[in-house]
C-alpha cells in the first residue's frame, strides 16, 4: 500500500504518477514492467518513488486494488438483479465488458495480473483465485437450491468453465449483434451440447 507521503502529493504530480502506472502495467505483465520508465513518464526522480511504495510490488498490488474496486462498482449492477443464475451472468459479462471500455488501462491491468507468472506474484494470484471460487461457489450454490442447476455437475468443472469462457466474452459485447452472441454463448453453457427439440 502508498506510503502517507504519496497521499500528501500534489494531486497533479500523485495523478501523473498513476497514469503512467497504468500505461505501464496495461502494456507489460508485472515481470517485464520497469519501475524506470514508470519514473521517467511521470517526471519524478526515482529515489522519490520509493518515498511512496516499498518497491515496484507494491506499487503494482495497489494498482490492481484500484482496478478492481472500480470494476467491482460496475459487478454489483448484475448482483443487484432479482434474476435467474444465467440472466445475472449475462448482465455480469455486460458490465464487465463497459468497464473495459470506459478503463481500457485498467482492464488490462487485471487482464496482465491473472496471465502473469511472476514468482513475487504466486501467494496474490492463489488468494485471489481462491476468493473468486469462493464468491462463484455461493452465488452456484444458491442455484443448485433452487433447482436452476444440476446438483449432479462438479462445482469445480462449472467455476472452470465460466472462468475460461468469461474473459473471451466480453470482447464480444459493443452491439446488439454480438450482444446476441454472448446470448448463444451462455445458451450452450446454460444446456449443454446435447440434442433437443427445436424451440427448446
Amino acid at each position: 500500500m502508498p506510503k502517507a507521503t504519496f497521499f500528501n502529493l500534489d494531486p497533479e504530480k500523485r495523478e501523473a504518477v498513476l497514469q503512467a502506472a497504468w500505461e505501464e502495467f496495461a502494456r507489460h505483465p508485472f515481470e517485464q514492467a520497469s519501475l524506470s520508465r514508470i519514473v521517467q513518464d511521470s517526471r519524478i526522480a526515482k529515489g522519490s518513488m520509493y518515498q511512496y511504495f516499498e518497491d515496484k510490488l507494491d506499487l503494482y498490488l495497489y494498482m490492481v486494488e484500484l482496478a478492481y474496486e472500480q470494476k467491482r462498482s460496475y459487478l454489483k449492477k448484475a448482483f443487484a438483479l432479482k434474476a435467474d443464475m444465467f440472466t445475472i451472468l449475462e448482465e455480469y459479462y455486460h458490465q464487465s465488458y463497459l468497464f473495459a471500455r470506459d478503463f481500457p488501462f485498467m482492464h488490462r491491468v487485471i487482464n496482465n495480473f491473472w496471465d502473469s507468472r511472476a514468482p513475487a506474484l504466486e501467494a496474490e494470484l492463489a488468494r485471489g483465485k481462491l476468493s473468486r471460487s469462493q464468491d462463484f461457489s455461493g452465488f452456484l450454490k444458491e442455484a443448485r437450491r433452487k433447482g436452476v442447476v444440476n446438483p449432479l455437475l462438479n462445482p469445480e468443472a462449472i467455476f472452470f468453465v465460466y472462468h475460461a469462457v468469461g474473459r473471451d466474452l466480453i470482447e464480444y459485447f459493443g452491439d446488439e449483434a454480438n450482444s446476441r452472441f454472448v446470448s448463444d454463448v451462455l445458451d450452450v453453457l446454460k444446456y449443454g451440447l446435447q440434442a433437443r427439440e427445436e424451440g427448446s
